[in-house]
């Protein structure tokens, strides 16, 4: 159980993320600050559980390194969306 809530707790810290980087992205497109950082946390969120959902597929389960890797894709590709390195 500790587990799942460590999991839901890191995919919710990256909404967050991808919510504060997306921020002033759909203002091109006409949205306002809060939808862009809305729609920055909705999509990031739904690629990850897209990703968890094809290795469970082809797998029949995620554990922590598919976990790991997966989120860590994600952190990355938002990263480079933004224009920011980790380091």
């Amino acid at each position: 159980m500790n587990n799942i809530i460590k999991r839901i707790v890191r995919i919710a810290s990256f909404a967050l993320g991808a919510g504060i980087a997306g921020l002033g992205a759909g203002s091109a497109i006409g949205l306002t600050v809060a939808q862009s950082a809305l729609m920055g946390a909705l999509t990031g969120v739904l690629g990850i559980f897209g990703a968890l959902a094809f290795i469970y597929a082809g797998k029949g389960a995620v554990d922590e390194a598919d976990f790991n890797a997966t989120i860590n894709s994600a952190i990355e590709t938002a990263r480079a969306k933004d224009g920011k390195s980790g380091k």
